[in-house]
């Protein structure tokens, strides 16, 4: 199979941060690059550098990242890109889709979608004034899809690197299917690269999406990665060995994920809430999904945890990625309000 779009990992807050990112990119292969999860813009007269810690180069060395920005003040939004662009960064993406519900209620995230003309003064101020190159993403609406439209025509107007496009809107959080009907409306009326974001599980899912719509510079994964990290060779055509070898190699990818977590926090407790969170989508990899993920997420010891989950990764059985699609119809994990 060939892929004639990149594959780009998205942004998800407590999820995608360099620890991920770095042990996805040491354990597989196939993903051109990040998006890393948002920068929310907070009044400073400077900027505390622990507040880029996760896009510091030195981090961030085996998979290309775009930082990104939350936030809808122009004075802050320089000021953020230049401490970037000090950072040696040369592209930063605004994120207009983050449907979480407090974000959104202060005009962020997907907050901005129904602000239009706003939408428009803040690029105004800040395309210029910037020293990279902006993209863009975004849902179709806060609450109704149409919003997308007079936003569409603002960014034409500006020279972006690129639009992603997340076919949902904000309310719906990840509730139901992503509208590509609608994406295929929308596609055509953006004057910029566009990259595709929104359910992606499969082989099946991305081929209906690239057959579909050819003209696409990537596409963007986010809970299909962390569901299953060898989800990009599997796009790329490369063929996955045994089941057995498999899950040697996911094995491997925990204990490299939690090394790399450790070097993040010296907390216990900060691993041990992480890895809770991971196993929301780890546990799709096993047969036992529902099983496997109440039980995880429900011990409150630390030690049982760990425990637990040397059991499982060891003894449990494994779902043969070569002959399974994971499908997203287990765990609450995907259906909570996540950031993104």
């Amino acid at each position: 199979m060939s892929n004639p779009s990149k594959i780009i990992l998205a942004p998800l807050h407590g999820y995608t941060e360099a620890a991920f990112r770095n042990a996805l990119a040491e354990c597989f292969g196939g993903y051109d690059e990040a998006i890393a999860p948002f920068i929310a813009l907070s009044p400073a007269e400077r900027i505390n550098p622990a507040r880029l810690h996760d896009v510091v180069p030195a981090n961030n060395v085996r998979l290309p990242i775009v930082p990104q920005i939350l936030g809808n003040d122009a004075s802050l939004f320089i000021s953020m890109a230049k401490a970037l662009a000090d950072l040696g960064y040369t592209q930063i993406n605004w994120n207009m889709g983050c449907p979480k519900k407090s974000i959104a209620a202060k005009k962020r995230g997907s907050g901005l979608l129904p602000h239009p003309d706003f939408i428009d003064r803040i690029l105004a101020d800040v395309v210029p004034n910037i020293p990279q190159q902006l993209s863009v993403k975004l849902r179709l609406g806060r609450n109704h899809p149409d919003e997308i439209y007079p936003i569409i025509d603002i960014l034409n107007r500006y020279p972006l690197a690129s639009v992603t496009v997340h076919p949902r809107i904000g309310i719906q959080l990840y509730d139901v299917k992503a509208d590509v009907d609608r994406f295929a409306k929308v596609l055509p009326l953006i004057q910029h690269p566009v990259i595709y974001n929104g359910d992606i599980f499969t082989i099946n899912d991305y081929q209906r999406i690239i057959t579909r719509f050819p003209s696409l510079t990537g596409c963007m994964i986010g809970r299909g990665v962390l569901a299953n990290p060898f989800l990009a060779e599997m796009l790329n055509g490369q063929t996955l060995p045994s089941s057995s070898e498999q899950q040697t190699r996911f094995i491997h990818f925990v204990n490299v994920l939690m090394d790399e977590l450790k070097r993040e926090s010296r907390s216990s407790h900060f691993l041990f809430s992480r890895m809770k969170d991971y196993w929301g989508f780890f546990s799709y990899l096993f047969a036992e999904t529902e099983t496997v993920y109440k039980e995880m997420v429900r011990i409150t010891d630390e030690a049982v945890f760990f425990a637990r989950q040397t059991a499982v990764l060891n003894e449990g059985v494994w779902k043969d990625l070569t002959s399974t699609d994971i499908a997203f119809t287990g765990t609450k994990a995907d259906k909570k309000e996540l950031e993104g």
